[in-house]
């Protein structure tokens, strides 16, 4: 059985013209289809967005041939104008915007600012440099997504004398997480 792929569905509904979709961030799909995806309805309707409360990402639920999934806006966007001849992962906005799913930027200034398009195709790799240059990400201390510790746990465990045995279970961190904060690998800014 082949794998689904999340992709060519979104570009099927596309090529089949149940999704409508304009450079503008904008998306319409068909009031209605059937099942197999071959009798549109005339009727278009724009399609309602919703933000991720965690991520602050931009999606929508796509029902096509039967299946339901969530879709990000700007990845929709993207397979529909952006070639992708390198077969890039990710979606970056340029901007850092996550509510910016536009194509082009709006004005002159901003296409100076930034370049002439808004997303842009991207390694797992690239993206997370961008969101560390364009301060989304700091990675740094309690800012990072991984922390286990507060700054205050980590003053304290540093002034601490009590053997790492003793640090490990009052604070509930490993063995490494102790050492690699007394050695001053991790949570050098303190």
């Amino acid at each position: 059985m082949e794998k689904f792929s999340k992709d060519k569905w979104i570009l099927d509904a596309i090529w089949q013209r149940y999704l409508i979709v304009f450079e503008d961030g904008t998306i319409h799909r068909r009031k209605s289809a059937s099942a197999d995806g071959k009798r549109l309805s005339a009727e278009v309707v724009l399609i309602k967005y919703r933000t991720h409360k965690k991520s602050g990402r931009v999606y929508f639920n796509l029902t096509w041939k039967g299946i339901t999934k969530s879709v990000l806006v700007n990845r929709v966007i993207a397979l529909r104008f952006l070639p992708n001849p390198l077969n890039l992962p990710q979606v970056n906005h340029v901007d850092g915007d996550k509510q910016h799913n536009y194509l082009r930027q709006p004005t002159p200034e901003l296409i100076a600012l930034w370049g002439e398009f808004q997303l842009e195709w991207a390694t797992n790799g690239d993206n997370e440099k961008h969101a560390h240059r364009t301060g989304l990400k700091s990675g740094r201390g309690s800012s990072n997504s991984n922390a286990k510790v507060t700054p205050a746990q980590v003053i304290a465990i540093r002034e601490s004398r009590a053997p790492i045995a003793e640090l490990m279970q009052e604070h509930g961190l490993a063995r490494s997480t102790i050492v690699n904060i007394r050695d001053r690998k991790t949570w050098a800014h303190i």
